[in-house]
């Protein structure tokens, strides 16, 4: 697929997910939120903090994984990015043990800025150099983990996760490690 072709379509499935939200919401019989903290291993090799939403609908086999993170990226240097993921569960009777496995779609953003301020380049003239750039990319993802149901209404969660980004000529891969908690609502 061309990349303009994959942000259409992309963006079509998050739209179409934000529009069957209420549905979902009617049908759901449990949620989850929780902060995360993680550290990148891919393009991106920072640490982050985040937030996942484990949203079970019904008797449907499978949960919606909303997620957001926050990179900490070096000085004048933002990324961040956000998705979501259809989990499906892999239940172990009598234990307190969940591993899952999910895709999704996922919302990439970098921007950088650099303000060299007062900068002569050797010419002995004095010049300012500003230069800004940013960027929003789509990309595909997939996390693994495992939940551990403490019966508290709280479930400490460890997971890889993959994201593949699709910049215009060009992609790049995410990969993180990340561990939190989530709170049954």
């Amino acid at each position: 697929m061309v990349p303009n072709d994959m942000k259409r379509y992309t963006w079509t499935l998050i739209l179409l997910a934000l529009l069957l939200l209420p549905v979902a919401a009617q049908a759901q019989t449990s949620v989850a939120v929780g902060p995360k903290a993680g550290i990148g291993l891919g393009d991106v090799e920072d640490p982050f903090i985040g937030a996942d939403v484990r949203i079970g609908l019904g008797d449907a086999p499978v949960r919606i994984n909303p997620f957001f993170n926050f990179y900490f990226a070096p000085e004048n240097t933002t990324f961040w990015e956000a998705g979501a993921h259809a989990l499906v569960d892999f239940e172990i009777e009598n234990s307190v043990i969940m591993p899952y496995a999910g895709a999704g779609a996922q919302i990439f953003s970098s921007s950088y800025e650099n303000n060299n301020i007062g900068n002569t380049g050797g010419t002995g003239f004095g010049f300012d150099i500003e230069t800004e750039s940013s960027s929003t990319d789509i990309g595909l993802s997939g996390v693994g983990g495992v939940e551990f149901n403490l019966n508290s209404g709280l479930r400490p969660f460890v997971q890889g996760e993959l994201g593949i980004i699709f910049s215009e000529g060009d992609s790049g891969t995410l990969f993180g490690l990340s561990g939190g908690v989530l709170f049954d609502l």
